[in-house]
């Protein structure tokens, strides 16, 4: 790539004109376009910075997204044969019905609609495949081993990366400008590091670090921020909490870990989860101001939140003899747990001198996705 790190010089003036966002950071930030990192990322840039997203990424997210939808629809049919076997009721009707409504294609259609419409929201477009010469150059490398293609990988699996890089260069040749990738793969680092158009990051948060506000009146914004939210009995935190409240509450839970004293097969859900108390990471605080208006600023926080999480554990037992298992009771396992979750604060109507109880401010966090470990349980705790 370039060498080193863009210049502030570089990233205002439109020397870097897009950014590009590899499936597995649009992955680790849970599909998240509305809410979260991938929403506020076209805030946090210059507004003549867009977003290219290659159709190769667009079709693993729309495929990834898929993945339950295809499952959900074999469990439909499933129980629809299911139940004709057993009752002799006339599902085929009920089956002819569902298939009309074109469950797949309709699926695939609305997933692809929320990539496009997020990619138009950054202010970019999808590239397709039709680059000239990306063909050729896809071949030479693989044949040649060159990034991304590793000698020591299986390199078919690599095509897919190599051409959504390949039609990024090409793009960024064509358009005589620069680009910025996200990507914690490897190779597009690899493919980056000879690329004379293209700069590589692992994480959005190296991104949009790259635009932080600096200056004195971002330094006393910045200063007021951090002692507002630093103040267990000021209007903002009390506001950041109850929307940490919220999301704890509306997160999805599921349980790693579990496995019972006896050596049965035991199974854990989560029935309950109640916020404790959180702290703020006060040096993580990021703060961005819009492009056009001085009065507005977002501001990203990160907390450390201590949860009170409850579960109902059931323990089966192998019947040998009727060859099925036998449910031998549940018991109930509460125990504390910490996350960290990360609040976007939109700010509005912000004066340098101002008090943050004087400004208007819009909490956002993305919906969340928790897996807690549950550990040893006891099956029969009534022996004790």
């Amino acid at each position: 790539m370039p060498e080193g790190m863009p210049t502030p010089g570089q990233l205002w003036n439109g020397e870097i004109r897009f950014f590009s966002i590899d499936t597995d950071v649009i992955q680790s930030a849970g599909y998240n376009f509305e809410k979260g990192a991938l929403n506020q990322l076209h805030t946090q840039l210059p507004k003549n910075m867009e977003l290219q997203l290659t159709e190769i990424v667009v079709n693993e997210v729309v495929n990834h997204l898929m993945e339950p939808v295809l499952k959900s629809i074999q469990e439909i049919h499933s129980a629809a044969a299911n139940l004709k076997r057993k009752t002799e009721l006339p599902m085929d009707q009920m089956s002819d019905l569902f298939r009309g409504f074109t469950p797949i294609e309709s699926a695939r259609s609305f997933f692809r609609r929320r990539v496009e419409d997020y990619a138009e929201k950054c202010g970019g477009s999808i590239l397709d495949i039709e680059q000239e010469g990306v063909l050729s150059e896809l071949f030479r490398r693989y044949f040649a081993v060159e990034a991304p293609f590793e000698s020591k990988a299986a390199k078919k699996s690599e095509f897919p990366d190599a051409t959504a890089l390949l039609i990024l260069e090409a793009y960024a040749k064509d358009q005589d400008a620069e680009g910025i990738v996200v990507s914690s793969d490897g190779g597009w680092q690899a493919f980056a590091d000879q690329s004379e158009y293209l700069y590589c990051v692992r994480t959005l948060d190296e991104l949009t670090a790259l635009f932080t506000a600096t200056g004195e009146v971002a330094s006393k914004i910045h200063a007021a921020i951090r002692t507002a939210i630093d103040d267990r009995f000021s209007p903002l935190r009390s506001e950041l909490n109850d929307a940490l409240t919220e999301h704890v509450g509306n997160a999805s839970w599921d349980v790693g870990e579990i496995f019972s004293d006896t050596g049965f097969r035991v199974e854990g859900e989560v029935y309950d989860v109640k916020l404790l108390d959180h702290d703020l990471i006060i040096d993580n605080t990021l703060i961005w101001n819009d492009e056009g208006d001085p009065s507005k600023w977002l501001v990203e926080v990160t907390a450390t939140v201590k949860v009170d999480v409850n579960t109902t554990c059931k323990t089966y037992l192998w019947d040998s003899v009727d060859r099925e298992e036998i449910a031998m009771g549940s018991v109930t396992v509460g125990f504390e747990d910490e996350i960290e979750v990360t609040a976007y604060l939109t700010c509005t109507i912000v004066q340098p001198e101002s008090a943050p109880q004087l400004w208007e401010v819009e909490i956002e966090i993305a919906p969340g996705e928790y897996s807690v470990d549950v550990g040893e349980v006891q099956t029969f705790p009534w022996e004790q």
